[in-house]
């Protein structure tokens, strides 16, 4: 049984797509009043909103828990694609790696986990898809119109 994997989730966006990609590339720290049931906090430890390798943290709802994860990401402007590199949290206590990338292709916006868990006995992330999947339609709905 291979311990690597990969999930995949592509949603059509009502609003411009455009604003979610600046959302998630300059705005994060607003996500908590976009999405209050599912991020309690952002903080930005390093670098700049924005900008390729900076350092920030999410607390979020999972599970009905309090979760935490700290990220590093590379953002291409080329591509309209953000990746995030998991560096410390919750999900790091179950997979060696995992890496979150959202692309955005006109009003179609994707997300690809990637992902090794630490073991056999680990599940796949699906509940971290349903959630990105919800707090991708509650910062869509915040856009709706513009």
């Amino acid at each position: 049984m291979s311990l690597k994997g990969k999930l995949i989730a592509q949603i059509e966006m009502k609003c411009a797509g455009d604003l979610l990609h600046e959302h998630f590339k300059s705005n994060p720290h607003q996500t908590a009043t976009m999405s209050p049931d599912r991020v309690t906090n952002f903080t930005l430890h390093d670098g700049q909103l924005g900008k390729t390798n900076s350092v920030i943290s999410w607390k979020y709802i999972l599970g009905g828990k309090e979760r935490h994860a700290k990220q590093v990401f590379h953002i291409d402007d080329a591509e309209k694609s953000i990746t995030y590199n998991f560096i410390e949290g919750d999900m790091n206590e179950l997979y060696n790696s995992m890496t979150l990338t959202l692309t955005l292709k006109n009003n179609w916006i994707t997300w690809t986990i990637m992902y090794e868990k630490l073991n056999e006995n680990i599940p796949e992330p699906l509940d971290f898809m349903e959630f990105i999947i919800g707090l991708t339609k509650d910062i869509a709905t915040h856009h709706v119109g513009k």
